[in-house]
């Protein structure tokens, strides 16, 4: 267990996710193999559960609602709302929406799920600060920001303050070791590491997944476990793992009762490099994905006629302002034209808001993965 912030809430080291990212975030299905899985994780410790209103439209809220029924105090819920409720008012109606869909009249913490480029933070701020003085929200926190935003964000709460901040935290991405994570071991702020397991793809490489192998055959564990393990060894880092498989979910619970010698850790630290390279959007190829709802061309991006918000000219802007722009994701291109070097995989608003932001001709940053 460790402290939810400078709070005396506990939380457990490892909770549970319940979202899928990305433009699949509102198809997302829950059923009664999600409500098993859920209800297996409380029993087993994993109490800190993680959603958001856009999950599956609601529909993950709701999915918890009913599984902590009847047992509320056993567990910490943190939900998020969305961009586009990030005015004022929309702030207090999305919360009560979740409370309605969850079933309880307090959420524990209650997060930015991503800031809006074009509504001032300080009155999305404002909002969160009534809730907490209304009674409704016992915790404030905030997801997918800069040091920029976070560092603004503090200065402006007068009567809370930012107990977490859920960024993405994997050992494949590590950036956010070079600002984010020694600002929240500074301000004694809990850093919520979601896509802990880098979506299943733990590895990048034979050698990196051999190392984990290895290590976790010492322990008698998963290189899934020693990965987890390694991640919430950081004093400020909780993880939130969503598995669906009862099996995964056990694993995921016993991740943590073993350590890590310091000189295992040490060799995880040093071969789970992942460098980030850069390349010109002309040479990245946008790949057609009939799952996916998204933009294949400059002029439809700029139309944003499937309502993204924010919309890639927005997040164009936003972008402008940013220290550190968050890398996209490529595996190297299947096209044979010549054409491309790149076919892009994950950050596709955010692809079109950096062309829009910088032209085709500017690099931009990226992590090459493996198919």
């Amino acid at each position: 267990m460790k402290r939810l912030g400078n709070t005396d809430q506990m939380v457990p080291v490892i909770g549970q996710g319940t979202g899928i990212g990305g433009a699949l975030a509102r198809s997302a299905q829950y059923g009664e193999k999600q409500r098993d899985a859920l209800r297996l994780g409380i029993e087993l410790g994993m109490t800190f559960i993680d959603t958001a209103e856009e999950y599956g439209g609601g529909a993950a809220e709701e999915m918890i609602g009913e599984v902590i029924r009847g047992i509320r105090k056993r567990v910490c819920v943190a939900t998020k709302f969305s961009p586009e409720h990030s005015d004022y008012k929309g702030v207090l109606n999305a919360a009560e929406g979740s409370l309605r869909r969850l079933q309880t009249d307090y959420i524990d913490v209650y997060q930015i799920h991503w800031p809006h480029p074009t509504i001032p933070i300080s009155e999305t701020v404002r909002a969160m600060e009534q809730l907490v003085k209304d009674g409704k929200v016992r915790y404030l926190g905030v997801g997918n920001v800069s040091l920029k935003a976070c560092t603004e964000i503090k200065k402006l709460l007068s009567v809370s303050s930012i107990v977490s901040i859920e960024l993405e935290y994997n050992l494949f991405d590590r950036s956010i070791e070079d600002d984010i994570l020694p600002f929240c071991e500074q301000n004694g702020i809990t850093l919520i590491a979601y896509s802990p397991l880098n979506r299943g793809a733990i590895a990048d490489s034979q050698e990196k997944l051999e190392l984990l192998e290895n290590i976790a055959v010492k322990y008698k564990k998963t290189g899934a476990q020693v990965a987890l393990n390694w991640l919430v060894s950081h004093n400020a880092v909780v993880a939130i793992p969503k598995a669906e498989s009862l099996i995964h979910i056990k694993e995921n619970a016993a991740a943590t009762d073993f350590k890590l010698s310091e000189e295992d850790y040490k060799k995880i630290n040093a071969v789970f490099t992942t460098q980030c390279v850069y390349g010109a959007p002309k040479r990245i190829r946008v790949v057609e994905n009939k799952q996916l709802q998204t933009y294949y061309s400059l002029t439809e991006a700029r139309e944003n006629k499937l309502g993204f918000c924010p919309s890639p000219a927005d997040l164009a802007e936003k972008i402008k302002g940013e220290e550190r722009i968050r890398p996209l994701r490529v595996i190297k291109t299947t096209d044979r034209s010549g054409q491309y070097d790149y076919d892009l995989i994950e950050g596709r608003i955010r692809y079109w808001a950096l062309v829009i932001a910088y032209g085709w001709e500017k690099d931009v940053p990226i992590y090459v993965c493996s198919e």
